[in-house]
């Protein structure tokens, strides 16, 4: 089977081999991987934000990703990536050789900043408490996980922003579009569920945040 199946002669390279998807296809059992998709009010409603919202969107350069998440996704393609990564070196084995995603390509094809600040945050409170001055509601004890918020929370929460609203308000739409843009969009986690609040006092200064990295 081995030699079917293209397998490497010196198996003790692949130190992972044994929790690795590709075993189960060198096996015989190949299945297609379909990426979690969660359906957002701003992805569906794009043409209908507030132009004030979309001012502090376009400023920050985060605008555009919103037309990411409805893009079509190739599964046979993510399939075929998922099977050629290793752990091991973190990198992508093809026939031509190794290669991986580098940061570069992240600002080529997203249009995202690579180079500025640094996001960290450090913090000796429940970063909760920054939803009520940040967001100006606090999320259910239902739909907090720690430091991290339900992305279902934002989304039912967060729609079409008021015709009056103040500036304030307009704000606290942007920074849970911005949380929802992150969550769902650029740093899921393994359900695309949920968002860290780490991301919310980096937006308490929205004129601030293009010059992060």
């Amino acid at each position: 089977m081995a030699f079917a199946r293209h397998l490497p002669v010196d198996m003790s390279l692949l130190r992972l081999q044994d929790n690795h998807v590709v075993k189960a296809i060198w096996e015989g059992s190949e299945r297609v991987l379909r990426p979690r998709r969660h359906a957002l009010w701003i992805t569906k409603h794009v043409d209908e934000l507030d132009e004030r919202v979309i001012n502090i969107l376009q400023a920050v350069g985060f605008h555009h990703i919103l037309k990411v998440s409805n893009m079509e996704i190739n599964h046979i393609l993510v399939t075929a990536l998922v099977e050629r990564w290793r752990i091991e070196t973190h990198t992508f084995h093809l026939p031509l050789g190794e290669t991986a995603v580098s940061l570069e390509d992240v600002a080529l094809q997203l249009g995202l900043p690579i180079e500025g600040n640094v996001v960290t945050i450090i913090s000796s409170r429940p970063l909760t408490l920054f939803c009520q001055q940040l967001l100006g509601h606090v999320p259910l004890e239902n739909t907090i996980r720690g430091n991290k918020i339900k992305l279902s929370w934002l989304n039912n929460t967060f729609r079409q922003l008021p015709h009056d609203a103040p500036d304030e308000v307009v704000e606290q739409y942007a920074r849970a579009y911005l949380l929802l843009i992150i969550g769902n969009i650029l740093i899921k986690d393994t359900f695309a569920s949920m968002v860290h609040l780490m991301y919310l006092p980096v937006l308490a200064d929205l004129q601030m945040v293009v010059n992060y990295s």
